[in-house]
């Protein structure tokens, strides 16, 4: 289990995969002494999460993306869950199988109005039925707050992190909160900036 510092130093990496910061930036970045920050940051580097790079003089700690710091994201990820409209996200009546459930835009960021709509993106298995998932999401056009749903087949998902120009899809990357498929969505993730995705 992941102590209170540790989770707050991932909370940091789940905006951006790519930050590459020395402690003293991070221990600045979360308003923390440095004694503190640089336990936090050992005890993740011992658990292969955090991975520390000589720079010149400096010493960057950045994200180790390989398959085994995959659920300690997804941890990082379920405690992130904020003031959100459950009942009208509950109402989204989605049967078949799927890989994600993101809210983006200002929901995710926690700065919405009682007029903002509710952005929700479903990422679906290749080769699946857009159909039955885009039906779903229209029905919540009717609820308060409105919803506004995407609905994206895995490969489409990774290959607009991919592009270079700025799209929903890399948005998405830095603005987010996962209700459901957090593991998916960081395999997604990480297999993209393996493919070119930069953030």
């Amino acid at each position: 289990m992941l102590k209170r510092n540790e989770m707050e130093i991932l909370m940091l990496y789940r905006k951006d995969i790519f930050l590459s910061k020395t402690i003293r930036e991070i221990s600045m970045m979360l308003k923390k002494s440095y004694p503190k920050t640089f336990e936090a940051i050992k005890g993740l580097e011992k658990r292969a999460i955090i991975k520390i790079k000589k720079a010149g003089k400096s010493s960057l700690c950045e994200l180790n993306r390989e398959s085994g710091t995959i659920p300690f994201m997804a941890l990082a990820e379920y405690e992130n869950k904020k003031d959100l409209p459950y009942n009208a996200i509950e109402k989204i009546k989605i049967k078949s199988p799927f890989h994600c459930l993101i809210i983006g835009g200002s929901y995710a960021e926690g700065k919405q109005k009682p007029s903002s709509d509710l952005d929700i993106a479903v990422i679906i298995p290749n080769g699946e039925n857009k159909r039955p998932y885009q039906t779903a999401l229209k029905e919540g056009e009717l609820t308060i707050p409105k919803i506004h749903g995407f609905v994206f087949m895995q490969e489409e998902f990774q290959q607009m992190l991919i592009n270079e120009e700025f799209n929903y899809g890399k948005e998405l990357a830095r603005k987010h909160i996962i209700l459901y498929g957090a593991e998916a969505y960081y395999k997604m993730l990480f297999e993209a900036a393996k493919h070119g995705f930069k953030g």
